[in-house]
């Protein structure tokens, strides 16, 4: 059963009541059962009045009255007391707080759950006042909506019926992928048949801009707007199949070049009165909407003679169809297509994926926006009313305690909302900035609706003149804030162009009939391509100018006699993009006219910018590295330097943020940065880049020397060979740019003297750079890989984090329920937010979630708050953050860490370094598919486990006297040649075990995925014992707290080990055990006997022998760091794919080894063992009836 919705006439009537604060009847709408019962109730020594007006499904809706002083609301403290006495008696329940004028009310909802041991609780509130635009707070309500078909025998909802219309809200995925399947077949069929575009991703992009046009035409005619046969009637929801039909009626493959054309550039783009008889006649009734999307694009500049025959049409609105559309944001119908589902899908085709882009959930957008504008307007308040603390704490309440003078200055003046910026930099296809605009949208209702409760005769005034000339007041808004607080850039300009698109369709959304219709906003220079990493941030006018004069650009005559200086074309800019904004009734010619000024222009100024722009390269000693062919030899030859040229910098499509958005920049910057950027790595993939060339490169299922094959087949095509020499040239320069501008300097810094070497990313990059882009106390949200907060390489950006921002969150995830799609489950991501300067003292943290729910409870129900100072201390070198679920997690690190790191030198006891041997890429040339006399064996990982060398079998070999060419010895010799310690690179810290460990044979050769230690230092028995330290739950345990896939050996040193020797009492069972692990075959009969067993004959390899050394060595291990059984136990919870039975053992093996309990100070003598000063004896004490059998 699909759930019901309401109809136009129930949301009409639910608006009326809503407006009217009849709230019984908006709840009778809404389906709900009437509740009766009137009490009243006393907190902190206020009286209030609850009323039960609604039921359903064991919740209660209760209005709320009175206390201290009826005309105002309490505030959240106060709402929550209320709330903790309601719940004695009504566990779940909805509190609407009313006034005693009835124009103000907070729907107050305590959302209550279990986490661990830990009862978490979090409060929702959403305000409605009398007279704001109610569309936002209707399509909240409206999920509230119920059909008597739904309800069980007694009038309920039943569990499984709320559990099923839950999942269902949540789950779009299914349509998207049925829709997006279809759609892409059909696209590319669609892009093959279009005529007269000679370039191949010309005719693509092309297509993507008629089917954008169609897409949003569709939401169109079903609501009734296209071609109304009079006003008063509705229009037809068949609009473009029933003029396909009409077209081919009246001739073959007339759609395209005659209705279309007619619809896109003649009806849509003109205003009614300036539309001829022709037009009129060929379309219908059309209304105007400008907005530049149906103005020509510059592909159809390009090329003046394209053709699409009607069957490529036929073909894609036999597909549209086949869904259900749905433009209200109020009226969701599962499986069908609104705006959120198509930016989905608009996200897939765009084919972001191959930047390392993802679609971001609007659970993550919804949380950003409010995480960052909220905080935004709030901060703006305290600023404007410093002394009135009942304002600074939460958003709701200031507005409704604000006075007239407070909100005029949020409504009107220069500190208000109209000056907010709201910057998305990699946009996408636009979820960012709709959520943006929903948030904003939220908060000027709010204020609107005050206006009335304040009775202000300037703010009445305000408001009419806003109101005037509108049919829709919430269009209106919306189209104000789209114009004036929303920015976007992205690399692609067809992203930019389908972002625009989305902003639109949330615009006419609004609109629930033709008159709330009106011409969209010219948003093209809001919403701009580019390249947002590469390009000025600031511009020195004394350096623009003298460029400018010294004949490197020319100077553009619309710019009119002398205007030459940086400041007369910013300032001219800036009156030609008011005037283009504002141009609601210009006609096509004069609004492109209007644009291409403009642009030419940005052509004019970006020849200079650009210029500067390569001084800076070449002031950095950037060169052009020029891929190069070696036809003599058929490969690929030593790349050639040269001079970049200013062609070079304009190739890379910079963006000078200081010329496109200089009224922004020229106020310090963007008051908030909101993306979820590429996370790709700034370097060539090979096979990413010719995966496009030959179905059998695959990304992730081909071997390096099958790809080297198939890479050596398809260069010998010319044409592959180009494009793919080009492609190996486009990184040097623009990686050593990210690597040496002043903009990025954190993305290295310095640990023990040395310089953090790593690949460039792009989400660090983009990160740094949303620093940079924001003003002074502006708030950043930004969805990230979780590297940024444990990857030695991120150090540079945790530096900026700590010391030159306040961090508000640092929510985790695991990808374990598919948040992001073709992410690994395994993967883990973070949702950052920060406000710019000052510095973060502690910051609230969670970490390994996996419901995006649960950042509705974020901060205060979920995570912890953890301090800098902890962070530093546990992490001294790297500042790296530890993956804490609790606070006991912090205790248990703290307790490990009075152990020296694994990586502090230290005199009397041993040290231990660690390798790199073979690379498995670079090294290739020299291994060997079979063994043979010469030649050692390569290991990997994967070749080894947690005290096993034989795991796996060899693939490769090496002769020994091509390695130790390569290999550098030691002043014992070379490494290879004794035993060494082992441990996997590469292993997750969701698998089973993280740290994966052994002592390797002596001659064998190791490939990058295997870590191994050098000779020198420590000898062959202790890394038993290190082997041992680095297999057990304790130190797995450790080490997840700071790693995610790569376990990189900086992370190793900061592991805490003790520092045992043959001294200790501890050291002895623990090598013993671990060699009976590690010794089972002869190769292994000298570390045996180091270790005093006979040889391999003494080694275990029954597997319940196996599991029982392996559990004594864990209880020891834990024993050793000093934790309690609670704190082992704790951490063995850790571990949820590790059998319970081992777990088992380990536990009951820690409490055998237990100490015993007495006095203190004898037990301690006990554990020290015999000395020259003490001396144990053996005794027996019988007691007096002489029963041997009671003898202790």
């Amino acid at each position: 059963m699909s759930k019901a919705t309401l109809s136009n006439t129930e949301l009409k009537t639910l608006r009326q009541h809503l407006r009217d604060f009849e709230f019984i009847e908006v709840m009778n709408i809404l389906g709900w059962n009437r509740a009766s019962g009137t009490r009243s109730l006393n907190v902190e020594g206020q009286a209030f009045r609850l009323t039960p007006i609604a039921q359903l499904g064991g919740v209660q809706v209760i209005e709320v009255t009175g206390g201290e002083d009826p005309s105002t609301l309490p505030l959240e403290q106060l709402r929550r007391k209320v709330s903790d006495e309601v719940v004695k008696t009504t566990r779940e329940h909805v509190l609407i707080f009313v006034n005693a004028a009835r124009s103000h009310s907070h729907w107050y909802w305590v959302k209550r759950g279990l986490e661990g041991e830990k009862r978490r609780i979090q409060p929702r509130t959403h305000s409605y006042i009398k007279g704001q635009p109610d569309d936002l707070f209707v399509q909240k309500l409206s999920g509230l909506f119920v059909d008597l078909g739904e309800l069980n025998e007694d009038g309920d909802l039943s569990v499984t019926e709320a559990a099923r219309r839950l999942s269902s809200a949540l789950d779009t995925e299914g349509v998207v992928k049925r829709f997006y399947g279809e759609f892409r077949s059909i696209r590319e069929d669609f892009a093959s048949q279009i005529g007269g575009i000679t370039d191949n991703r010309d005719r693509a992009w092309y297509a993507s801009v008629i089917l954008n046009r169609l897409m949003f035409v569709y939401f169109l005619q079903g609501k009734g707007f296209l071609g109304r046969p009079t006003p008063r009637m509705d229009g037809d929801r068949h609009y473009l199949q029933n003029h396909l039909t009409a077209s081919r009626k009246r001739g073959t493959d007339r759609y395209y070049s005659e209705f279309l054309s007619s619809l896109f550039f003649d009806a849509f783009a003109a205003p009614e009165d300036q539309r001829n008889a022709q037009t009129e006649a060929l379309v219908g009734q059309i209304p105007y909407l400008n907005g530049g999307l149906f103005l020509r694009h510059g592909i159809e500049l390009k090329y003046p003679a394209i053709t699409i025959p009607d069957k490529a049409f036929e073909q894609v609105l036999g597909l549209f169809g086949r869904y259900t559309w749905n433009l209200s944001e109020q009226d969701k119908h599962a499986g069908g297509l609104d705006p959120d589902v198509l930016g989905h899908i608009f996200e897939k085709y765009i084919n972001q994926k191959g930047f390392g882009a993802y679609y971001t959930r609007p659970e993550i957008t919804e949380y950003l926006c409010e995480q960052t504008v909220r905080r935004l307007v709030l901060d703006r308040i305290k600023a404007l009313r410093p002394g009135e603390k009942h304002l600074h704490q939460n958003l709701a309440d200031a507005i409704t305690r604000a006075d007239a003078a407070l909100v005029r200055e949020l409504l009107t003046g220069e500190q208000g909302l109209k000056t907010i910026s709201l910057l998305d930099p990699a946009c996408g296809s636009g979820a960012f900035l709709v959520a943006a605009l929903k948030t904003m949208l939220d908060i000027y209702s709010a204020l609107m609706g005050h206006i009335h409760a304040l009775n202000d005769s300037d703010l009445v005034a305000w408001e009419a003149t806003l109101r005037a000339g509108h049919a829709s007041y919430h269009y209106n808004l919306k189209k104000k804030i789209i114009t004036e607080n929303i920015y976007g850039v992205d690399l692609m300009e067809e992203a930019a162009e389908i972002a625009k698109l989305r902003l639109f369709l949330s615009l006419v959304s609004s609109a629930h009939i033709l008159e709330d219709l009106e011409p969209l906003p010219n948003i093209d220079f809001n919403i701009l391509a580019g390249n947002s990493l590469v390009g000025l941030l600031e511009v020195d006018e004394k350096a623009y100018n003298t460029q400018r004069s010294g004949g490197k650009a020319a100077i553009t005559p619309l710019l009119g006699v002398g205007s030459v200086t940086y400041s007369e074309i910013v300032g001219k800019r800036r009156a030609l993009l008011k005037r283009y904004r504002e141009a609601t009734q210009l006609n096509r010619e004069d609004l492109t006219a209007l644009r291409e000024e403009i642009e030419r222009q940005r052509e004019s100024a970006y020849q200079t910018l650009d210029a500067l722009l390569h001084k800076q390269f070449h002031d950095m000693g950037i060169k052009f590295e020029q891929a190069t062919w070696d036809t003599a030899k058929g490969k690929e030859g030593k790349p050639t330097k040269r001079v970049l040229t200013l062609a070079d910098i304009t190739a890379l499509k910079p963006f000078h943020w200081a010329f496109e958005f200089a009224e922004v920049m020229g106020r310090g910057g963007f008051d908030a940065v909101i993306a979820n950027p590429p996370w790709d790595i700034v370097k060539p993939n090979g096979k990413e880049f010719l995966e496009s060339f030959s179905p059998t490169v695959s990304k992730n299922k081909m071997t390096i020397k099958d790809f080297e094959k198939e890479k050596g087949k398809l260069l010998v095509d010319p044409a592959i060979r180009t494009e793919w020499l080009a492609y190996q040239s486009s990184f040097p320069h623009v990686s050593g740019f990210y690597r040496a501008a002043p903009q990025f300097a954190h993305q290295s810094s310095m640990v023990n003297g040395r310089k953090t070497g790593s690949d460039l990313n792009l989400y660090k990059l983009f990160l740094e750079q949303g620093f940079n882009l924001l003003r002074v106390d502006g708030e950043c949200g930004i969805v990230i890989p979780s590297g940024v907060y444990t990857d030695l390489g991120a150090k540079g950006l945790r530096e900026l984090l700590f010391d030159a921002t306040e961090m508000t969150g640092l929510f985790c995830f695991e990808n374990r329920k598919t948040i992001f799609e073709n992410v690994h489950r395994s993967f883990k991501f973070v949702v950052l937010s920060f406000r710019k300067g000052g510095a973060t003292i502690e910051f609230p943290a969670a970490f390994m979630r996996h419901d995006v729910a649960e950042l509705q409870d974020f901060p205060g129900g979920v995570g912890m708050t953890l301090s800098v100072d902890t962070v530093r201390r546990l992490s001294p070198d790297s500042l790296s953050v530890m993956e804490f679920k609790s606070e006991l997690d912090a205790e248990i690190a703290e307790k490990m860490l009075k152990f020296p790191l694994l990586g502090e030198e230290l005199g009397s006891v041993w040290n231990v370094k660690f390798t790199r041997e073979f690379d498995m890429t670079n090294d290739a040339h020299l291994f060997q598919t079979s063994s043979g006399p010469g030649r050692l064996p390569l290991y990997e990982g994967k070749m080894i486990h947690q005290f096993r060398s034989d795991w796996s079998t060899p693939q490769f070999w090496l002769e020994e006297n091509n390695a130790r060419q390569e290999l550098k010895p030691s002043r014992d010799g070379y490494d290879y040649e004794t035993y060494r310690l082992g441990y996997r690179a590469v292993a997750s810290s969701t698998n089973e075990y993280s740290l994966i460990s052994t002592v390797l044979p002596s001659r064998v050769l190791c490939g990058n995925s295997l870590i191994t230690t050098r000779r020198e230092g420590i000898s062959s028995e202790i890394l038993l014992v290190v082997a041992t330290f680095f297999n057990s739950f304790a130190g797995n345990w450790m080490i997840r707290q700071k790693v995610t896939t790569n376990i990189n050996m900086f992370y190793v040193y900061q592991l805490p080990v003790p520092r045992l020797t043959a001294v200790d009492p501890e050291c002895q069972p623990i090598m013993k055990a671990a060699a009976r692990l590690i010794c089972t075959t002869p190769e292994f009969d000298d570390l045996a006997r180091a270790a005093d067993l006979r040889g391999h004959q003494d080694g275990v390899t029954d597997e319940s022998g196996r599991a029982a050394l392996r559990a004594e060595l864990d209880a020891r291990v834990a024993h050793l760091y000093g934790l309690t059984e609670a704190e082992f136990i704790h951490i063995l919870g850790t571990f949820p794919l590790v059998p319970q039975a081992v777990k088992d053992a380990a536990l009951a093996e820690f409490k055998r080894l237990a100490p015993p309990k007495g006095d203190p100070e004898l037990v301690r003598l006990v554990q020290d063992g015999e000395s020259d000063q003490l001396e144990f004896k053996l005794s027996m004490r019988v007691p007096v009836n002489g029963d041997p059998a009671t003898k202790d």
